[in-house]
Order: structure tokens, then sequence, then C-alpha cells
């Protein structure tokens, strides 16, 4: 099979994990000539470059199966191989991140003295002379300490390609990445989201 190649840039990727970010970010390419709604079945063919062995096998079958349910609600169904109007293929990787958090915390130190003095002195009956009050002086310190924190999260990226049967030609491919979930219930609900997200690319609208 011919296989267009794309070339995914790095700031493409960071959403199965993201600065704390929840969201999903997708990207995607087509065809423009060719009527999609013409097409009712689809075969697949598998996982790209034997990406699949990077998931378990319950992660793999969940993202399988979240295709297979939005591509029904398109009105392409499943057929067997060399029957499909469509081929499709998918593909995972992972790629660690690391972020930084800085928090830094003061600690103030201070000191002050102050004196008062007066005088009076009679000089004569009905004369007299007061003065001299309130000399001071203060100092203060403080010293400031900053904590680096470092977070390590993985950016996961799927990749949905769509060819043609008949000249096996890629005519659609979305990607899209987000942080993965380490709690299995919680990751099994962001594939089915991340799937949706990215099949909104698609350019049939969901019935």
């Amino acid at each position: 099979m011919k296989r267009k190649k794309f070339i995914i840039a790095s700031y493409l990727l960071g959403l199965f994990y993201l600065t704390g970010c929840s969201g999903i970010k997708v990207v995607s390419d087509i065809d423009p000539s060719v009527d999609f709604s013409e097409f009712k079945t689809f075969e697949f063919l598998g996982w790209a470059d034997n990406s699949d062995q990077k998931m378990n096998r319950l992660d793999r079958e969940r993202i399988e199966l979240a295709f297979k349910k939005e591509a029904v609600k398109r009105g392409l169904h499943s057929a067997p191989l060399a029957d499909g109007d469509l081929l499709v293929t998918l593909n995972v990787y992972g790629k660690t991140r690391t972020q930084q958090t800085a928090n830094t915390t003061t600690t103030a130190m201070g000191r002050g003295t102050g004196m008062n003095r007066g005088m009076h002195r009679g000089m004569h009956p009905g004369m007299g002379r007061a003065g001299m009050g309130s000399p001071g002086w203060g100092w203060g310190t403080a010293h400031s300490t900053t904590v680096i924190n470092e977070t390590q999260y993985l950016d996961g990226t799927l990749i949905i390609e769509v060819y043609d049967k008949d000249d096996e030609l890629l005519i659609w491919q979305a990607i899209g990445t987000k942080t993965v979930n380490e709690d299995p219930e919680k990751r099994a609900k962001d594939i089915q989201k991340k799937v949706t997200a990215i099949m909104k690319k698609y350019p049939v609208e969901p019935k």
C-alpha cells in the first residue's frame, strides 16, 4: 500500500498529559477532492508500526471499539478484509515530559531602637527651655528560598488514517494528543472522549 508520510511537529504534541491540562488537541488533513459521503464500509488493517504493543490489550480494544462507534454514527460499518470501501489504520505513541513548578518562601527579620530625652532647665524665673527628643534607628533583612519541583507525565498521541480502497491513497488523517491518565477507569473514559474529539474532524456529520 502506498502511504503518504506526514511530519508531526513537536509543538503539536502535548495533550494526552499536559501542563495539568485536560483538553484534547486535534489536527487533521484531508483530500478535498474526495466525497466521503459515498463510502459505506471500512476495513480495519490494524495498528501501524506495531504501535499496539505499546499499550495493554484493554486500552487497545477500547480505542478500536471507540472508533467503530464513531464510524457507525457516520454511516460506516466494519467489513471483512477485501470487502470495505475504506482502509483504516491506527497508530499510537507516547512521549514522557517533565513539568517544573517553582515555590518561593520568604523569611523576614528586623530590629529597631529609639531614644527620647528631654531637658528642661530654668534660666531665670519665667523663662525656660525644652529640647532634644526622639532620635532612633532600625534595620531589617529578608531571606528567600526557591524550591523547584519536577513532575513527569506522559503525552499520548493517537493517529487515525483513512485510505481509499480503490487506489490505496491516504485521503484523511487526524492526530489527537492528550495526557495519559494513570487511573484505568478514568483512562477508559478519556479514550472514548479522545476518539470522539478526533472523529469530529471527519468530513461526515454523525447521525
